[in-house]
């Protein structure tokens, strides 16, 4: 189910991208709530042994540094933020040093091991997906 979402709002967002200039939304901004597969690094901030602020993470991402991103370089929320020219990298909402014009083009507010089930991310000390909202709340 969530894999088919994923797949139908990829494809939508390719088909706004590759549309003539004059039908093209403009997108301003990106606004991301969910788990690993979207986290640009907002567990490096929090007490959990759920962290990937070290290597081999983040060593194809721009600087070759570990960034909190469960992967070695790009997530999908970064690559769809460079594909619609907001910014070239999404960073997590809970980073310190956040500057106003990060806020205003987007932020993540996932947290890896995040799930549907609090108790699930309560054991790990992460932030679960009911949470994430309450995060955007205080954003806008």
């Amino acid at each position: 189910m969530q894999l088919t979402f994923f797949i139908i709002l990829v494809v939508q967002v390719c088909t706004l991208v590759t549309c003539s200039s004059e039908s093209v939304a403009k997108f301003h901004a990106i606004l991301i709530i969910g788990d690993s597969t979207v986290d640009t690094g907002n567990n490096k901030y929090i007490s959990t042994t759920a962290k990937a602020n070290y290597r081999p993470h983040g060593l194809d991402f721009p600087g070759q540094i570990p960034t909190g991103r469960f992967s070695n370089g790009k997530l999908v929320p970064d690559i769809l933020a460079s594909v619609l020219g907001i910014k070239e990298a999404v960073p997590p909402f809970l980073q310190t040093n956040l500057l106003d014009d990060e806020l205003r083009t987007g932020v993540s507010f996932a947290s890896a091991g995040a799930g549907f089930v609090d108790l699930t991310s309560a054991t790990l000390g992460i932030i679960p997906v009911s949470k994430q909202p309450g995060y955007f709340k205080t954003f806008t």
